[in-house]
């Protein structure tokens, strides 16, 4: 039961931060320590999955499947979506400073951990965490577009947004953000417009299955480049999530006045809570 109320609590999580245009759901799984596990989950969703749904197998189908850790999560990231999406833009409107604070502390934190893991003197290492890096930061300071609305472009929207949403540091919200649709897919949401909710989100289950099992593959074969390649993202994407910015680029804060202070110890609340995380997980 209490592993269950955990991977909801870390769906929820998971849910918030990919409501936030700069913020990922996949760097919360990360943090969390549920990452290997989510992407062995998705991988469960094989060939043999659907050759015995398409025979009618169902039991036979769902026992390759870990619902025990799968349906509390979606739980938590759905009763986020749902219930927290307008929360959050209200937060992000009305203290934008204090949440992106929070947030940019929570990522370097993440940062500072995982690079301990990292090995840094094995070949490849360091490229992956400069090529990372660029990535991350050439991503996070692109211009948005407009595609249009059709299902089609929703559903390409929702193939794409998934495969940043699982990736650490790229958010799947900034990459809609990017495409020109996420005021349309947050209305959906609010508006519940099943059509394009369900088109958008046959995008993201074609876009994670397939997204999933290559990364899986990468992090067993290559773990150390990969885990720096996608540490490299995470700090380049800082970019988007530094609280004072002209356009897309950082800059210091105009005057020092309160709002710096209070930002100063949201960023390290942010900072703290991946560090207790990692504690309690131990323990």
């Amino acid at each position: 039961m209490k592993s269950k109320l955990h991977y909801y609590l870390c769906g929820l999580a998971m849910g918030a931060a990919d409501v936030v245009p700069g913020v990922s759901g996949g760097t919360i799984a990360f943090i969390t320590g549920i990452y290997p596990r989510l992407l062995g989950a998705i991988e469960a969703f094989d060939l043999h999955f659907f050759t015995d749904m398409l025979r009618l197998r169902f039991a036979r189908a769902f026992a390759r499947i870990p619902w025990a850790f799968l349906l509390p999560l979606l739980a938590g990231i759905a009763t986020s979506i749902f219930t927290l999406a307008k929360a959050v833009t209200y937060a992000l409107d009305t203290w934008p400073v204090f949440i992106w604070s929070f947030f940019f502390g929570l990522i370097v934190a993440s940062i500072l951990l995982l690079g301990k893991e990292l090995k840094l003197g094995a070949a490849g290492t360091w490229a992956g965490l400069a090529l990372g890096a660029v990535c991350g930061w050439m991503i996070t300071g692109a211009q948005s577009v407009e595609i249009g609305q059709s299902l089609p472009i929703f559903f390409f929207s929702g193939f794409i947004a998934i495969c940043a949403m699982i990736l650490p540091g790229i958010s799947g919200a900034f990459v809609l953000v990017l495409l020109g649709q996420y005021s349309h897919v947050i209305k959906a949401v609010a508006e519940l417009d099943l059509l394009i909710l369900l088109v958008f989100a046959l995008g993201c289950a074609c876009g994670i299955m397939s997204f999933a099992r290559v990364l899986n593959r990468l992090l067993k074969h290559f773990p150390n480049v990969i885990m720096a390649l996608l540490t490299g993202l995470m700090i380049g994407t800082l970019r988007a999530i530094w609280p004072w910015k002209t356009g897309s680029w950082p800059t210091l804060p105009p005057t020092l006045d309160a709002s710096v202070f209070f930002g100063l110890l949201c960023c390290l609340a942010g900072m703290a809570l991946p560090i207790i995380l990692t504690r309690l997980a131990k323990r």
